[in-house]
């Protein structure tokens, strides 16, 4: 029954572990066009997935032109050109390739998504075009033949003096920048975000997705929608059932075995041990005369006529003991009850359980806990 139990409880915690993070709970992968991103957590699509797949920020939409677009505060629109999962990054682009422009009022503060560095550019108007100067590039988007806006590193000093000695107007931006694109800044945006640290199960194979119906915590899923942690489950549902097993066998034989069932009747003392570690009978015989061993160090047992002579007592209805801390008997490891019979050893005091120590005494000539030889007043008289 008990065994049934286990098996019930741990087989409706794993079916309902499972249940709750079966394949269908995995958000499906989304794209806007054959050859575009996959869309999947923590970005999802606005009127496609429902909120629970993805996080508040990460929501993109799909256009007329097959291309992912992603919003970012003071109503900046960007096109998503790539996801990188495992390193969590996303390369955007501008709508209508003026990214230079776009830029220039970027901000990410109520964003989740971060720069990997700022770099410092100055932008100039100048009425001459300077593009073909050393690390100075025009902004073809927003130039035109009367107005030639350039901009160059705010660390490249000949393009300062240029910006200078021509009279154009300049202003410093900070750009965000990455190392994975070092390219020219009007083409491309390389963001960052951190918000949910996935990276590690990407590169396993694996999915992020988010726990639970509610809250914010994020789990790794397997690539068939299982979590990876539920391999754990399933060798569990191996190794716990044997376990289950052997400990229900464990039980039976320790509830059936003679120590156990002597501990249920007091005063009849199971096998013992000797002190050699010899497993010694010590089943109670039908006659006196049963004969004797030696024991296996060469020291004979004490004879019936010397072990009777040792005197016995008897507990009385209350169950007092000469010694209320000594209330067990050191053979059979059962206490002491009323009208039983005990006999000491004269030499050290001990006392038992008559017929424990004297079928030990039989075999051994020395006290079961002192193990003291000279326990004998005569050893003399010990037989061989």
């Amino acid at each position: 029954m008990a065994s049934s139990a286990i098996f019930f409880s741990f087989f409706l915690g794993l079916s309902l572990h499972v249940s709750a993070d079966k394949p269908s709970d995995i958000c499906p992968v989304r794209v806007c066009h054959p050859h575009g991103p996959e869309i999947r957590f923590p970005f999802r699509v606005r009127d496609f997935h429902p909120e629970r797949c993805g996080y508040p920020g990460f929501d993109l939409s799909c256009n007329i032109r097959g291309q992912a677009i992603l919003q970012l505060p003071n109503l900046q629109y960007f096109v998503v050109d790539l996801i990188n999962y495992e390193q969590q990054y996303v390369v955007l682009k501008e709508p209508t390739n003026c990214l230079a422009k776009r830029l220039q009022n970027l901000t990410l503060s109520r964003s989740p998504f971060l720069a990997e560095e700022y770099g410092s550019y100055t932008f100039a108007s100048c009425i001459e075009d300077l593009s073909s100067e050393p690390g100075i590039e025009r902004v073809d988007c927003v130039s035109d033949q009367r107005n030639n806006v350039l901009y160059s590193s705010t660390s490249n000093f000949y393009a300062s003096w240029y910006f200078s000695v021509f009279k154009c107007r300049n202003w410093t931006v900070s750009v965000p920048v990455s190392s994975q694109y070092p390219t020219n800044i009007t083409e491309r945006v390389v963001l960052r975000w951190d918000l949910s640290d996935c990276g590690g199960c990407e590169k396993s194979g694996g999915r992020c997705g988010l726990k639970v119906s509610a809250g914010s915590d994020v789990r790794c899923f397997g690539k068939h929608g299982f979590l990876q942690h539920a391999k754990f489950w399933i060798l569990s549902g191996v190794i716990l059932p044997f376990v289950a097993c052997m400990s229900c066998i464990a039980c039976y034989l320790s509830s059936h075995s003679p120590l156990s069932s002597h501990r249920g009747r007091r005063g009849h003392p199971p096998n013992i041990e000797d002190g050699e570690n010899n497993v010694v009978d010590i089943s109670f015989p039908s006659s006196p005369s049963r004969e004797t061993r030696s024991a296996p160090n060469g020291v004979a047992g004490i004879d019936l006529a010397t072990i009777e002579s040792y005197p016995k007592i008897q507990v009385d209805d209350d169950g007092q003991v000469p010694r209320p801390n000594d209330d067990t008997c050191a053979i059979c490891l059962s206490e002491y009850q009323p009208k039983e019979t005990l006999r000491t050893i004269p030499a050290c005091g001990h006392y038992f359980h008559a017929q424990c120590i004297d079928q030990w005494l039989r075999r051994n000539a020395s006290c079961p806990l002192c193990r003291d030889h000279k326990g004998s007043p005569d050893p003399m008289t010990a037989s061989n």
